[in-house]
């Protein structure tokens, strides 16, 4: 058989979604019949470690030749069949746009309407469903089997990826992968490759192999918490220095903890911070109360320039001064999957305005930046404020980031509401109703609207009231 030798950039290569209505001076045209829509056969393949490379060969060679596959306007509402590496085309459709309903692969592949010319082209084998339109008008839906032309078994294939991946064989592995992409691309094995293939790059040190896997996985998958951390390890490892978390870890959830850890340790260890970063480690802390994590954002901020910031964090973090620059030992992931709790502690190591720090609280909260806001109104709790003003606040606070247990804390500390009544009626019912405890949730809620019918609160109250 014949065989090539193939780096593992020209295996992304072959795969690339290069759109290829640029080239399509050169292509050759294969015009479909009108009279019904032909089923494209395949040619079965049996593939083994030697047949990897020729078959890589034989798909380079079809997609080298730039085809296209034209079918009617008429034929469009059938089910089209095209072959991967060929450019089907639709010309002269009454459509402009196209909505993508279903398909194999969340990216990588081309289906578009321009100038009324729909054209489609995809490395990836299987059915591709999406919903015409003229400006917003529907005009039907389109089918496209993009099929590749020779046929082998997956389990042939996985043995083989399997086989690259144990015997440390980044070339098989990355072509056998491939191929198990184009062909199956919908099969439950995908992720599980992408990882074999993104571990041997790593050891390898293939950075364009490790940032097109770890794209694909985000782009492709649902990860959990230890699969989200490896995809931060490697990305840690392969971007040595001037190291940026993406933003696609720093979507806070309280509810992974050993994520969050990891994303602690990984801004601990490149000991710098941007404001997303910062953003993350602050809404961490308002779970954690960690003085770990108090330090580490005490310390980020002073470095940053923000002074008050910093002294009102490393002041959280117990004996810490704030000229100490000096970060705490790290641990790792296994070593360390929570972080220590720790009695909350607001003692600002300034005096502080009350009345200032009132009002820039309310007007952090009206900014959406709660975590900005706790800062002014702990710092307020501790001066000569008043606290049941301040508690109401920080009550609100806390709601509005769905902690509904220290919410309630505060609102219990709320004595003389004033013209708050009716809203602070009306959070009390909405968290005593996400509690389970109906009964209350009513009972606040009919407060509220008593209190001031014709409010904002005793409107929105009358409404939740329907829900109960």
């Amino acid at each position: 058989m014949k065989k090539i030798i193939l780096t593992s950039a020209t295996a992304l290569v072959l795969f690339s979604c290069t759109n290829l209505q640029t080239q399509l001076p050169s292509q050759n045209k294969v015009v479909v019949p009108n009279v019904k829509n032909p089923v494209l056969q395949q040619d079965n393949f049996f593939l083994n470690e030697s047949g990897v490379a020729y078959l890589y060969d034989l798909i380079q060679r079809d997609s080298s030749t730039n085809s296209i596959r034209e079918y009617l306007p008429s034929q469009i509402m059938a089910p089209m069949e095209v072959y991967t590496g060929e450019t089907l085309i639709v010309n002269n459709i009454n459509a402009d746009r196209v909505k993508i309903i279903s398909s194999p692969i969340k990216s990588d592949f081309t289906f578009n309407i321009n100038n009324n010319n729909l054209t489609f082209n995809s490395p990836y084998q299987g059915e591709y469903i999406a919903e015409i339109y003229s400006g917003f008008a529907y005009i039907g839906t389109v089918k496209i089997k993009n099929k590749l032309k020779y046929n082998f078994t997956e389990k042939d294939n996985y043995g083989i990826i399997l086989n690259g991946y144990n015997n440390k064989n980044l070339d098989l592995l990355v072509k056998s992968a491939q191929l198990y992409l184009a062909a199956f691309p919908t099969n439950s094995k995908q992720k599980d490759v992408a990882f074999m293939v993104l571990d041997l790059s790593s050891i390898n040190g293939n950075q364009l192999l490790i940032n097109k896997e770890i794209r694909y996985l985000k782009e492709n998958f649902s990860l959990n918490e230890d699969e989200k951390i490896k995809l931060l390890n490697f990305e840690e490892k392969s971007n040595s220095g001037n190291f940026v978390i993406n933003n696609y870890y720093l979507d806070y959830n309280r509810n992974n903890l050993k994520l969050n850890t990891e994303i602690m340790r990984t801004i601990q260890r490149k000991n710098n911070a941007n404001t997303d970063e910062l953003q993350f480690l602050e809404k961490f802390y308002g779970d954690s109360q960690s003085s770990e994590l108090a330090l580490l954002i005490g310390n980020l901020y002073t470095q940053s320039g923000d002074s008050d910031k910093g002294n009102y964090y490393l002041s959280l973090a117990g004996n810490a001064s704030s000229s100490n620059s000096n970060f705490l030992p790290l641990t790792s992931p296994e070593q360390e999957t929570s972080i220590p709790q720790t009695e909350e502690v607001y003692t600002s190591p300034v005096s502080s305005d009350s009345s200032k720090d009132l009002s820039n609280g309310i007007d952090a909260l009206n900014r959406k930046s709660y975590n900005e806001a706790l800062i002014f109104f702990n710092k307020a709790s501790n001066s000569s404020a008043d606290i049941s003003e301040v508690s109401f606040y920080r009550g609100k606070t806390y709601f509005s980031m769905n902690n509904f247990d220290k919410a309630l804390s505060d609102f219990d500390k709320v004595s003389n509401p004033g013209e708050n009544t009716s809203e602070l009626y009306y959070y009390l019912g909405v968290i005593y109703h996400k509690k389970g405890d109906i009964e209350k949730a009513k009972d606040y809620l009919r407060k509220s609207r008593e209190n001031n019918p014709s409010s904002t609160w005793g409107r929105k109250s009358s409404i939740y009231l329907l829900k109960l």
